[in-house]
């Protein structure tokens, strides 16, 4: 039904230039603090320790850096922004691309069939599949969708927002929902 994939944050490339630069392998997450002292030291600019962790491949995380993040690793290495480097390194920087994603098509489920998703921070729905996109929340762990309310979601993926078309609740249309608008769903499995 779904696939599970490990989406590489930059590329080798650039994880080994940043660590020619660092002069120093990272081998454990709690080395990223020091590169993040490293980097502002010769940028001027702060790169969070959790968005290296990630960047890194130390945590899952969004599957996209932002580009701001992007464009501070760049000047780190010497370059003016992120378009410089990737050119640079032979690294199409386009605004789309093509890469795997961990996901689920409602087109592909049965009726019945339950949905487990989270996202940071601590969140967590179980949603019974009802047929043609929708779904019942079964569960909800600090969402702001309650139980019984009734979504229409076309897929569910891994790293990005959960998009839900309609929210009905009690007979009454509430429009739309965005959720996971911070780093995407952590996770998503089929439960039942």
């Amino acid at each position: 039904m779904h696939v599970k994939y490990t989406i590489q944050m930059v590329s080798d490339k650039i994880r080994q230039m940043i660590l020619e630069k660092f002069g120093s392998p990272l081998k454990y997450p709690q080395q990223c603090e020091a590169l993040a002292l490293a980097i502002k030291e010769v940028t001027g600019e702060t790169l969070g320790t959790t968005t290296l962790k990630r960047m890194l491949g130390f945590v899952r995380g969004v599957a996209t850096p932002r580009r701001s993040s992007l464009d501070i690793v760049a000047r780190y290495l010497g370059y003016p922004d992120y378009d410089m480097l990737s050119m640079d390194v032979g690294m199409d920087c386009g605004i789309s691309d093509f890469r795997p994603v961990e996901s689920i098509d409602s087109a592909d489920l049965e009726i019945g069939e339950r949905i487990r998703i989270s996202y940071d921070p601590g969140r967590m729905l179980e949603l019974s599949f009802l047929g043609y996109n929708q779904y019942v929340v079964d569960e909800s762990a600090g969402s702001k969708l309650r139980k019984g309310d009734r979504l229409l979601i076309a897929g569910f993926y891994r790293g990005f927002e959960l998009l839900v078309s309609d929210v009905f609740r009690d007979g009454r249309h509430l429009g739309s929902y965005q959720g996971a608008k911070q780093g995407g769903l952590t996770d998503i499995e089929i439960i039942d």
